[in-house]
């Protein structure tokens, strides 16, 4: 048996994952509020990913658009067979989490929309829980910037947010 050269080396995936791993269990996490749920979902991007017959490792931003298809198609589930469930018992909570499941994509995907620097300060001090001081120099800035614009950033979301709801209420 040969070894394989190049990317798919063991040391190669390691490092990847290693790279990768923390972040997209974080931004599942994000989504989801459930360790369980996001543990989960972080396993299956992981699997999918490697499963795949390619000449890399995926790029972290593949990974995240996989992890998001992923709780998508867990929420299309539910829902099929909540439907199908009618008149069974369900947990009073399971409802409320698929709806914060979506919830959350949905925030994620307007937060995609923003220009760059909004969503940069944002997934640093709201997602990644960074401080003013760390953000302002993670992003070398001074920290009344990073005050001011976070502030711009949240207002776009939410102006973002208004006008998705206003599309879905006129459907």
């Amino acid at each position: 048996m040969t070894t394989k050269e190049g990317p798919f080396t063991e040391h190669n995936l390691e490092t990847w994952y290693n790279q990768t791993f923390s972040k997209l269990y974080r931004f599942t996490y994000a989504l989801l509020q459930n360790r369980e749920e996001a543990e989960d979902i972080t396993q299956e991007t992981y699997f999918r990913c490697l499963r795949k017959d390619t000449k890399n490792f995926p790029p972290y931003p593949y990974l995240k658009q996989v992890a998001r298809n992923l709780i998508y198609d867990r929420y299309r589930h539910w829902k099929i067979t909540n439907n199908q469930t009618d008149g069974h018992s369900l947990s009073d909570d399971v409802p409320t989490t698929e709806e914060n499941w979506v919830s959350r994509a949905l925030v994620q995907e307007l937060m995609n929309q923003l220009p760059v620097q909004y969503r940069q300060v944002l997934e640093l001090r709201i997602i990644e829980g960074y401080s003013r001081k760390e953000t302002a120099e993670h992003m070398e800035r001074s920290e009344d910037a990073i005050r001011g614009l976070q502030y711009r950033a949240l207002q776009a979301l939410r102006d973002l947010f208004h006008a998705t709801e206003e599309k879905g209420g006129s459907k």
